[in-house]
This record gives C-alpha cells, sequence and structure tokens, in this order.
C-alpha cells in the first residue's frame, strides 16, 4: 500500500544560498534590480535581527534546526497513530450470545417466513479453516433458532488435522450446547463421503462450506422454505457468488461490474506494513478509481502482480470487455471455476452491490420483498454438476441411497437425481458467498478476506439494532 506519511514529511528541505538568490529573484522579476528587490522584502528590523537571519547565520541555523525538530516529531505522531490504527483493526470478531449486552438485538428472525415447528434443521459445516471459519461463525450464530434463526444445531465436520484449526474448533464447540462434532477416519476428499453416512434421520440438513463468507439473513428460510414446499426438488442450493454455474448467470443479469488489479507501479511499504492486515475498509467507494492505460486488459490465467492487492473500479460500466469476467463459461469445469481473476471480479463486484443494497440484480423473483411460500425463483441445473457450497436436502434422501459411488457433488447433484428423478433446484433470491476453490488459490492475494472480515465485524457478528 501507498505510506499513509504526508509527502512534506519525506522532502528534504533545501535552502536557497545568498548566491543564488537573487538569480532567483531576477528571473521572477526581470524589470528589478534584484538586490533592490531582496532589501524592499524584508522587514523594517533593527539592523541586528536583519544580519542575525541572514544565510548561514546562528539564529538561523537555530530555527532550521528547531523547524526539523518540529517536522519529525509530527511525522512520528503520524506514524505512531498509523500503526495504533493498523493494530486495532486486527482485533478478534465478536460473536452474538444470547445474553446480549445492552443496545444490541436477540431477536433476528425473518418476518416474511415462519419456521415450522415439526421441523429440526441441521446445519452441516464442513470444518478446515480458522482463517475463513472466523467470518463464517457470525451468520452462523445470527441463524440460531436462539437468536430468531432457523438453525436448531450444528453439526461441525471435522475435516482437518492442523492443531492450531482444531483449537478454534473446540472453541466453538465449547462456546453453545447446540454445536456438536462430527469426527471422521480421514480429511480432505477421503472424509467428505463419511460425513454424508453420519446424518441423523428425519432432519433436514443445510450443508455450509466453511468457506462461505456472507449470506442474508434470510438465505437459510427461503432455501427451507422452498424444499418443503417442492418435495419434488431432491435439494435446493443457494444462489451463490463464486460459482461456475451461477457467475455466468449473474454476468448476464448486470451483476458484475469492471474491475482490474491495480497497476504494480509501487510496492507496500513492508515497514508500515509488515504483515498483511486482517481488516481492510469493505465499502468500494473508500478507495480510488482505477487508473491506467484506456487499452489494458487483464486475462484470466494472468498472476496477481503482488501478494494482498487490491482491485479497483473502473469509472466506465461499458469497459466490461477489458476485463476477466468478460470470458466467463457456464459450465462445471469452465473458466468460472478454473480463474481466480473471474472469481475476484465476481468479489468486488458483489461488494459494491452489497454497498449500493443492490442486491436484487442477483434475484429473478421479485426481491427481498416477496413472501410465498417457496421462498424464491428458482433456476434448475437440469443434469449439471452443481457446486455444493450451500444446499438443504433431507437425511433419509441421501441414507437411503448410500454408499456414493463417486464425489459426493457428483453424487447429489448429476448422479442421484437422475436415479430419483428428481430436480435440483438453485433458489434465486437466496443470496450466499462462496470464497474459493482449489483452482482459485491467487484470490488469497487480495484483500478480499480482509474486506469481508471488515464487513463481518461492522455489520453482522455485532447484531446493532
Amino acid at each position: 500500500m501507498r505510506s499513509t506519511t504526508p509527502a512534506w514529511c519525506r522532502t528534504r528541505q533545501r535552502d536557497v544560498g545568498s548566491e543564488e538568490f537573487p538569480a532567483q529573484l531576477q528571473q521572477e522579476h526581470p524589470h528589478r534590480n534584484p538586490y533592490i528587490g531582496f532589501k524592499e522584502k524584508q522587514p523594517l528590523l533593527p539592523m541586528a535581527s536583519v544580519t542575525s537571519f541572514a544565510p548561514g547565520g546562528r539564529n538561523s541555523r537555530v530555527r532550521r534546526s528547531l523547524g526539523f525538530a518540529l517536522v519529525g516529531a509530527l511525522c512520528f505522531v503520524i506514524f505512531a497513530l498509523h500503526r495504533l490504527r493498523e493494530l486495532q483493526s486486527q482485533r478478534p470478531l465478536s460473536f452474538p450470545t444470547s445474553e446480549s449486552a445492552t443496545g444490541f438485538s436477540s431477536d433476528l428472525r425473518v418476518r416474511q417466513f415462519d419456521k415450522p415447528d415439526d421441523v429440526k434443521v441441521i446445519g452441516l459445516v464442513f470444518f478446515g479453516r480458522k482463517s475463513r471459519v472466523e467470518i463464517l461463525r457470525c451468520y452462523l450464530e445470527r441463524n440460531l433458532v436462539d437468536h430468531g434463526g432457523w438453525l436448531d444445531e450444528i453439526h461441525w465436520v471435522k475435516n482437518t488435522d492442523i492443531p492450531d484449526d482444531l483449537k478454534y474448533l473446540d472453541e466453538i464447540l465449547a462456546s453453545s450446547p447446540r454445536y456438536k462434532t462430527v469426527e471422521l477416519e480421514g480429511v480432505g476428499f477421503v472424509g467428505y463421503g463419511q460425513a454424508w453416512g453420519k446424518l441423523e434421520r428425519g432432519n433436514l440438513y443445510v450443508k455450509i462450506d466453511d468457506d462461505v463468507v456472507w449470506f442474508d439473513d434470510d438465505t437459510i428460510p427461503r432455501i427451507v422454505s422452498m424444499k418443503l414446499a417442492h418435495p419434488e426438488y431432491l435439494l435446493v442450493a443457494a444462489n451463490m457468488i463464486n460459482s461456475p454455474l451461477m457467475g455466468w448467470v449473474h454476468y448476464h443479469m448486470g451483476a458484475l461490474h469492471p474491475y482490474l488489479p491495480e497497476l504494480a507501479d509501487y510496492q507496500p511499504d513492508g515497514f508500515l506494513h509488515p504483515r498483511k492486515p486482517s481488516r481492510k475498509t469493505w465499502t468500494y467507494w473508500s478507495y480510488p478509481e482505477w487508473k491506467g492505460p484506456t487499452d489494458y486488459f487483464f486475462g484470466i490465467t494472468q498472476e496477481p502482480p503482488y501478494d494482498g492487492h487490491r482491485w479497483l473500479r473502473l469509472p466506465g460500466d461499458t469497459d466490461m470487455h477489458r476485463t476477466p469476467a468478460s470470458e466467463i463459461e457456464y459450465a462445471t469445469w469452465g473458466t468460472g471455476l478454473k480463474s481466480w481473476a473471474i472469481a475476484a471480479q465476481e468479489h468486488y463486484s458483489f461488494l459494491e452491490n452489497l454497498a449500493d443494497d443492490n442486491l436484487d440484480v442477483y434475484k429473478m423473483g421479485v426481491g427481498v420483498r416477496r413472501v410465498d411460500a417457496d421462498g424464491g425463483k428458482p433456476w434448475f441445473t437440469v443434469d449439471k454438476r452443481l457446486s455444493i457450497n450451500f444446499i438443504t436436502i433431507w437425511a433419509d434422501d441421501v441414507l437411503d441411497n448410500l454408499p456414493m459411488d463417486t464425489v459426493d457433488e457428483e453424487w447429489l447433484t448429476v448422479n442421484l437425481p437422475k436415479k430419483l428423478h428428481r430436480q435440483v433446484a438453485v433458489n434465486t433470491d437466496a443470496l450466499a458467498v462462496h470464497f474459493t476453490f482449489g483452482t482459485q488459490g491467487n484470490v488469497d492475494k487480495t484483500d478480499l478476506l480482509a474486506r469481508y472480515h471488515d464487513y463481518a465485524l461492522e455489520e453482522r457478528c455485532a447484531r446493532r439494532i
């Protein structure tokens, strides 16, 4: 990042010598004797005062020394304040509890929908990475029945063997009696199939990936309501930002905006920023517009300019052809999955739409004000493999058809629907954000995770009234 120290703190002072000053003055006033001009500009002081401040005089040197000392002190204060602000920005997330402090709401229910009393809704989270889950956690807390949400329990699938991450999982499990753990015999893809065999019959599950970094308060009510209203749907998925199929839909609905990485004409100041900050202001208007050549194009396979870089908004909405999203495809294994650059542009576009209260641009229903039993408008994937980052499904539909003959995503969205002759539906009014796939690792080299972290702390975890 650019240094926040004012330019005048970094600029060296240069004195004009007695032999240079007349020449400079002559250049400014060519029709005047420079020495006369010099004398005319001096205040009427005693001779001792005039000579004592002449260039090279002792008092002149003292005054310059004091000036440099004041400038240095001011620069130090500015630097200290900057570091204090940076350290404060890295404070841990705070989470809602049933014993909320005065000034916070303990009831977050979505008034458009009523949770059925005879349906137990269980969240199923494949836990793996603290850096993601600490953001997801506050959204899950908001959706517990204790706070007016629809989740009766959350089952955490232990899908990592990293000690620091497991320590954080223990902290989560100890924070609520509604949390349970699901033990696996292996981690990674080995564990996915095992977890589905541990579902509890008779319950409706909402499976959520650990790197879902945002979802709306009505997302779970909407997908559950649609699933209950349409038992012919095998599963209902949320409308995911950063999904290989739905990203193409969002692009053609006008939800994506022209963003490009800031040109790497400078490197972050290692002295001021010894490490990538955990939080950065999430609102797009807090940053400048992109500046660069009018014919500049950033390809879908280009490397990031540097770790922690940011993407900036292009001023013209007609510049989409210069951005990675112009090459997005409606394909499970297409550019929407493989390109980190397309994923980054989808995220920055979403944060803009979020800041502008323009999330209806992703939806095919009538928006958040829609009140009906279905909970939104479906998009059917029709035999295409869909990413299962955020889905709801009955436990019995899974347990009655085990074992899985392939990876869980293919089995749940292609093989089993064909076998049972049932649809997979995306509820286009139920929004959520998935951070990255394994093929999009370079998204970690942007400042996006810090921005989602900032939004969660400022707008979701604190539960302001």
